[in-house]
Parts: C-alpha cells; sequence; structure tokens
C-alpha cells in the first residue's frame, strides 16, 4: 500500500516539475522573442532617412528628425510671410497638390517642409544671412545644401520645393516657339497687321488680286499692276499700305472734296479696315 503511494507521489512530483520547466522555457522565448523585435527594428531604422526612437511597446518607431528636409522659415509679426503661407496653403494650392504626392509638410522636423519659426533655428540663420521673411532653405544632416530667395523669376511653387529637396529640377520646359515661316519673293517688303478685303480677314491670294485689279485700287498700283508672281504675303502686304497711303489711318472728314475724287477715298472711307 505504501509502495503504490510513493509511487503516485513520485509521479506528481515529475509532473509539476516538467510544467515548471516549460513554463521558463517559454518565458524565455518570449523575452527573445521582444529583442528580436527592438534589434530589427533598429537595424531597419538604421537606415532611414530620420532618426526614431521606440515607443513603450517597442513595435513601433517614432519618427522625431528627418535628416534632409526643407525649412520654410518665418518670423513673428511678418505680414509677408501669413501672405506666402495662405498662397501655398489654400484649397487647391501648392501644399495640397504635394500631400496628394506624398508630401508630409507641417512644423513637425519629421516633416519633408517643416514650417518653423527664426527663433528655433538661431544658428541655421546666422548661415543663410537672412535678410527678409520668408527664407526657404533645404539642409541635409543640419547643413545647409540649398536656399531659394523669393523675389526670383522662378515662382515658389512644387517644381521649386521638388529642386529644393532633391537637387535636380523636374519643372516642364515651355515650348520653343518656332519663328513663322513665309514666302517671299523679294518683290516687296513685308509686314503684318493685314486688313481685310471686302470684309474676309483670311482672304486667298486670287481674291486680293482682283480686289486690287478692281476700281478701288487698279488705279494706285502704278508700278505693282503685276502681282501675280508675288507672293501670298507680299500681295497683302500691298493692298495694306496702299489703304494706309491713300485713305487709311485718317478720318473722312479730313480730306476736301477734290481730294476725295483725286485718291479715292470715298470709294473706301479711311479708319475702316477693308
Amino acid at each position: 500500500m505504501s509502495a503504490r503511494l510513493l509511487a503516485n507521489a513520485a509521479l506528481l512530483l515529475a509532473f509539476v516539475t516538467g510544467l515548471t520547466r516549460a513554463g521558463d522555457d517559454e518565458a524565455r522565448t518570449t523575452d527573445k522573442t521582444v529583442v528580436t523585435t527592438r534589434t530589427e527594428l533598429s537595424e531597419k531604422n538604421s537606415n532611414d532617412n530620420s532618426s526614431t526612437t521606440l515607443n513603450e511597446s517597442g513595435l513601433e518607431p517614432v519618427r522625431k528628425t528627418r535628416a534632409t528636409r526643407v525649412l520654410f522659415i518665418t518670423t513673428s509679426g511678418c505680414e509677408r510671410c501669413q501672405k506666402e503661407l495662405d498662397r501655398l496653403q489654400k484649397p487647391g494650392g501648392e501644399f495640397e497638390s504635394m500631400r496628394t504626392r506624398g508630401w508630409k509638410i507641417g512644423p513637425e522636423p519629421s516633416n519633408h517642409i517643416q514650417i518653423v519659426d527664426a527663433e528655433q533655428i538661431p544658428e541655421l540663420i546666422k548661415q543663410l544671412n537672412v535678410r527678409e521673411y520668408p527664407t526657404v532653405a533645404c539642409i541635409s544632416d543640419g547643413e545647409i545644401v540649398r536656399s531659394f530667395k523669393d523675389g526670383c523669376s522662378t515662382p515658389l511653387d512644387v517644381w521649386t520645393f521638388g529642386w529644393l529637396m532633391k537637387g535636380e529640377s523636374e519643372r516642364p520646359q515651355a515650348a520653343i516657339p518656332e519663328a513663322i515661316r513665309v514666302q517671299w519673293t523679294g518683290q516687296y517688303p513685308l509686314r503684318g497687321n493685314h486688313w481685310s478685303v471686302e470684309g474676309d480677314w483670311n482672304p486667298s491670294k486670287e481674291k486680293v488680286i482682283r480686289h486690287l485689279h478692281g476700281e478701288n485700287h487698279l488705279s494706285q498700283l502704278g508700278p505693282y499692276a503685276t502681282v501675280e508672281t508675288w507672293s501670298y504675303e507680299e500681295v497683302r502686304s500691298l493692298h495694306d499700305d496702299l489703304h494706309e497711303k491713300y485713305g487709311g489711318g485718317v478720318s473722312s472728314g479730313s480730306f476736301t472734296q477734290s481730294q476725295q475724287q483725286n485718291t479715292g477715298v470715298n470709294e473706301f472711307r479711311g479708319g475702316r479696315k477693308f
């Protein structure tokens, strides 16, 4: 009887001992997991562009300072600063557009664009030799790498902020207008600001020639009677000059009756374009 009791007691002791060891192993495994999580996060964040610290749970990094960021520097009582911020922050403005592209903007140093008062960064203000506000500059690891001066021909917009941050201009280049080329035979000087022909602002060459050979202009052509070999622009330029020489640019009231008969101003009144 007593031998059986002793055997049962031995089994019970062995069972309790096993549970205790299992609990210790589990605790050690849990501790190891936590340490591994912290180490992995530290290694991962060491390659990030900002310094970080772990929160109380040790699972999520908390950003503190972005190493490379753009500073939008203001000063208290600066109306110009507020006006510029209002322009950038208005609905549909530059900042709203940039946020949709992933930019972080605000007063914290973890942002891509940090809005900061000059009193908070006195050393950088000395380095920048700031004379007016707002001032915009990019810093990397505490060093000034690029800056923007307000009043330049380049506007302070999403493309300028991109250049400040990356040092590369991605601003779309404006198309270079190609010079307008027209045919010219050299028989008559060209001009612009053409007059209309019988109310037509885009007449054909044939129509202009018929009009020049009509009763209004035939007597005025002189040595230019044969214009069929001229270019379109030459024919139109001649027509324009005839109007301005014989009737354009002045009112019909400044001509006497005899002048009207000699110049043909009664056929087309001065001051009107035909």
